[in-house]
């Protein structure tokens, strides 16, 4: 922004002040006329234009922009430019007032003979071809995106028909849909023992079994020797679990255990009855339930080093 009289730019110590009267902006070099102003009711500085407008009272008060702002912003009219200063003109200038002919120019043409037709191309070359994409490759599409096939989006949803059946037609086909299942499982069932029995003839072939002594019936044969497999597996883990317990015991011995207390690692003076935890008689007292059977106790004194 620049000063609409002297057109110097505005800066840090040429600051932007605000003609009272007519509110353009000027320099406090050009706003050095003093006027008295009735909607201020007070004698204030106002610019050349205002204090020579008051000087002629004759004529109407119009607030006119200075010839600053009219150069600044390219909108001198053409008309009033006399043959003198058309040389003074510069290019650019030449050729704004050019295009703003032209503008005004086109204003003027009445789209009268504007037609549908010529809005339809208009509205078409807008938006384009339009797509020729057909259903067949948007479905095919649609199902490569859901990962399922063709026909599974190209099928049209089908609604299941009323159900006329009476409650004694249902009752009867839940039965027999029942028992269909059952000779399924039962089919199954049978396979697998098969399979399996096969299995196990040509372990014992490879282990070097005679084959010749065994029993024709391999299934009874099984499933005696699933039973005796299910005692010796039984014994086996009643066996183990009695050996774990010998090991906790001989890991968790009276002779390991360190001499501290299990709250304030200070020198135990009781074991607790109900937990066997080794405790401090303060940390006991703390600790003492009578609910879990932890309110008795009997001395320890720790075992003395060898």
């Amino acid at each position: 922004m620049s000063c609409n009289s002297c057109a110097k730019p505005f800066s840090l110590l040429r600051k932007e002040k605000g003609c009272p009267n007519c509110g353009f902006s000027y320099c406090s070099k050009c706003l050095d006329n003093k006027m008295f102003l009735p909607k201020l009711n007070a004698e204030t500085k106002v610019c050349a234009k205002c204090k020579n407008s008051q000087l002629k009272p004759n004529e109407p008060k119009t607030f006119e922009a200075p010839d600053a702002y009219y150069r600044r912003i390219g909108a001198i009219d053409p008309n009033q430019l006399d043959n003198s200063n058309s040389n003074a003109r510069t290019k650019d200038d030449q050729l704004i007032l050019d295009r703003l002919q032209k503008l005004k120019e086109g204003r003027n043409v009445t789209p009268a003979s504007t037609t549908d037709e010529d809005i339809k191309k208009r509205l078409q070359n807008i938006k384009g071809e339009t797509p020729t994409t057909s259903d067949a490759e948007i479905y095919s599409r649609l199902a490569k995106l859901r990962g399922v096939p063709l026909e599974a989006v190209s099928a049209k949803p089908v609604l299941p028909p009323p159900d006329t059946r009476t409650e004694q037609e249902q009752a009867n086909d839940l039965i027999k849909q029942y028992m269909e299942q059952t000779n399924i499982d039962t089919k199954y069932t049978e396979e697998f023992d098969g399979l399996i029995g096969d299995i196990e003839a040509r372990m014992q072939k490879l282990k070097g079994d005679n084959p010749a002594s065994q029993d024709p019936a391999p299934i009874q044969k099984n499933d005696e020797s699933e039973s005796e497999d299910e005692e010796t597996a039984v014994k086996r883990i009643v066996e183990k679990i009695k050996a774990e317990a010998v090991l906790e015991d001989d890991i968790i011995s009276p002779s390991d255990e360190l001499p501290f207390c299990e709250i304030c690692n200070e020198d135990a003076r009781m074991r607790c009855l109900g937990c066997k935890y080794l405790f401090c008689k303060r940390c006991f007292l703390d600790h003492k339930d009578d609910d879990d059977g932890c309110n008795r106790y009997e001395p320890y004194e720790a075992p003395k080093v060898q």
